[in-house]
Protein backbone atom coordinates (compact mmCIF):
# COMPACT_ATOMS: atom_id res chain seq x y z
CA UNK A 1 0.00 0.00 0.00
CA UNK A 2 1.27 3.44 -1.29
CA UNK A 3 0.99 6.63 0.69
CA UNK A 4 -1.77 8.79 -1.35
CA UNK A 5 -2.52 12.69 -1.22
CA UNK A 6 -5.52 12.07 -0.23
CA UNK A 7 -5.33 12.54 3.18
CA UNK A 8 -9.31 13.61 3.78
CA UNK A 9 -9.93 10.22 1.71
CA UNK A 10 -7.44 8.50 3.83
CA UNK A 11 -8.67 9.56 7.10
CA UNK A 12 -12.69 9.06 6.41
CA UNK A 13 -14.20 6.22 8.23
CA UNK A 14 -17.19 6.10 5.46
CA UNK A 15 -16.64 7.91 1.93
CA UNK A 16 -19.44 8.38 -0.43
CA UNK A 17 -19.37 6.63 -3.88
CA UNK A 18 -21.74 8.35 -6.50
CA UNK A 19 -21.77 6.09 -9.69
CA UNK A 20 -24.03 6.73 -12.54
CA UNK A 21 -27.45 5.35 -13.85
CA UNK A 22 -27.37 5.25 -17.85
CA UNK A 23 -29.26 8.19 -17.66
CA UNK A 24 -26.80 10.05 -16.23
CA UNK A 25 -28.24 10.27 -12.59
CA UNK A 26 -26.11 10.06 -9.84
CA UNK A 27 -26.25 6.99 -7.10
CA UNK A 28 -24.83 7.68 -3.79
CA UNK A 29 -23.60 5.32 -1.25
CA UNK A 30 -21.49 5.50 2.16
CA UNK A 31 -18.80 3.14 1.69
CA UNK A 32 -15.90 2.14 3.75
CA UNK A 33 -12.98 2.74 1.88
CA UNK A 34 -9.11 1.89 2.13
CA UNK A 35 -5.82 3.06 0.26
CA UNK A 36 -4.98 0.30 -2.06
CA UNK A 37 -2.27 0.57 -4.74
CA UNK A 38 -2.06 3.85 -5.88
CA UNK A 39 -5.99 4.45 -5.04
CA UNK A 40 -8.42 3.07 -3.52
CA UNK A 41 -10.68 0.32 -2.76
CA UNK A 42 -13.87 -0.79 -1.06
CA UNK A 43 -15.71 -4.30 -1.33
CA UNK A 44 -19.07 -5.03 -2.78
CA UNK A 45 -21.49 -7.60 -3.82
CA UNK A 46 -20.72 -8.62 -7.45
CA UNK A 47 -24.64 -8.38 -8.32
CA UNK A 48 -25.11 -5.18 -6.59
CA UNK A 49 -26.47 -1.84 -8.34
CA UNK A 50 -23.24 -0.25 -8.05
CA UNK A 51 -21.65 -3.26 -9.52
CA UNK A 52 -24.19 -3.43 -12.46
CA UNK A 53 -23.81 0.66 -12.83
CA UNK A 54 -20.21 -0.02 -13.40
CA UNK A 55 -20.59 -2.37 -16.14
CA UNK A 56 -21.40 0.75 -18.14
CA UNK A 57 -20.06 3.60 -16.82
CA UNK A 58 -15.89 3.77 -15.23
CA UNK A 59 -17.19 7.07 -13.65
CA UNK A 60 -17.61 7.84 -10.51
CA UNK A 61 -16.70 10.10 -7.75
CA UNK A 62 -15.81 10.14 -3.71
CA UNK A 63 -16.43 12.30 -0.99
CA UNK A 64 -16.17 11.45 2.92
CA UNK A 65 -19.10 11.29 4.58
CA UNK A 66 -20.35 9.83 7.96
CA UNK A 67 -22.70 6.77 8.55
CA UNK A 68 -25.84 7.85 6.78
CA UNK A 69 -24.33 8.82 3.52
CA UNK A 70 -24.29 12.89 4.81
CA UNK A 71 -21.68 14.40 3.04
CA UNK A 72 -18.87 16.11 5.71
CA UNK A 73 -18.71 19.98 5.50
CA UNK A 74 -16.80 21.21 3.22
CA UNK A 75 -15.94 17.64 1.92
CA UNK A 76 -13.50 17.71 -1.55
CA UNK A 77 -15.07 16.02 -4.54
CA UNK A 78 -12.59 13.13 -6.38
CA UNK A 79 -13.42 12.11 -9.64
CA UNK A 80 -12.87 8.90 -9.93
CA UNK A 81 -12.03 5.71 -12.75
CA UNK A 82 -13.59 2.79 -10.93
CA UNK A 83 -13.53 -0.64 -12.17
CA UNK A 84 -14.91 -3.96 -10.71
CA UNK A 85 -12.67 -6.90 -9.28
CA UNK A 86 -13.56 -10.39 -9.17
CA UNK A 87 -11.64 -13.35 -6.74
CA UNK A 88 -7.83 -12.48 -5.77
CA UNK A 89 -7.71 -8.81 -6.37
CA UNK A 90 -11.11 -8.66 -4.58
CA UNK A 91 -9.53 -10.58 -1.81
CA UNK A 92 -6.44 -7.79 -1.89
CA UNK A 93 -9.03 -5.10 -1.69
CA UNK A 94 -10.83 -7.07 1.05
CA UNK A 95 -7.45 -7.64 3.16
CA UNK A 96 -7.09 -3.61 2.81
CA UNK A 97 -10.37 -2.91 4.78
CA UNK A 98 -9.74 -5.55 6.93
CA UNK A 99 -6.45 -3.67 7.87
CA UNK A 100 -7.56 -0.31 8.05
CA UNK A 101 -11.15 -0.98 10.23
CA UNK A 102 -9.61 -3.80 12.58
CA UNK A 103 -12.13 -5.33 14.80
CA UNK A 104 -14.82 -3.22 13.53
CA UNK A 105 -14.12 -5.02 10.19
CA UNK A 106 -13.53 -8.56 12.27
CA UNK A 107 -17.31 -7.96 13.76
CA UNK A 108 -18.99 -6.90 10.31
CA UNK A 109 -17.49 -9.82 8.64
CA UNK A 110 -19.11 -12.48 11.30
CA UNK A 111 -22.52 -11.21 9.17
CA UNK A 112 -21.22 -11.65 5.95
CA UNK A 113 -20.17 -14.59 6.66
CA UNK A 114 -23.29 -15.83 7.42
CA UNK A 115 -24.67 -14.13 4.32
CA UNK A 116 -21.60 -15.75 1.95
CA UNK A 117 -23.08 -19.40 3.07
CA UNK A 118 -26.81 -18.77 3.58
CA UNK A 119 -27.78 -15.73 1.69
CA UNK A 120 -28.57 -14.32 -1.88
CA UNK A 121 -24.81 -14.12 -2.64
CA UNK A 122 -24.35 -17.81 -1.53
CA UNK A 123 -21.73 -19.32 -4.60
CA UNK A 124 -21.49 -15.75 -6.56
CA UNK A 125 -17.88 -14.59 -6.58
CA UNK A 126 -15.86 -12.36 -4.61
CA UNK A 127 -15.82 -8.55 -5.87
CA UNK A 128 -15.00 -4.94 -5.07
CA UNK A 129 -14.36 -1.95 -6.41
CA UNK A 130 -10.84 -0.51 -7.04
CA UNK A 131 -10.93 3.73 -7.71
CA UNK A 132 -8.34 5.72 -9.32
CA UNK A 133 -8.43 9.28 -8.80
CA UNK A 134 -8.37 11.62 -11.90
CA UNK A 135 -7.38 14.88 -12.71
Amino acid sequence: MTSTPHHEIDNAKYVSFVSFRKSGQAVATPVWIAPFEDGYGFTVESTSGKAKRLAHTSRATIQACNIKGVITPGATIYNCEASLVLHERAEEVRDAIAHKYGLTYKVFSISLWFKDRFGKSKGLPEAAVILKITP
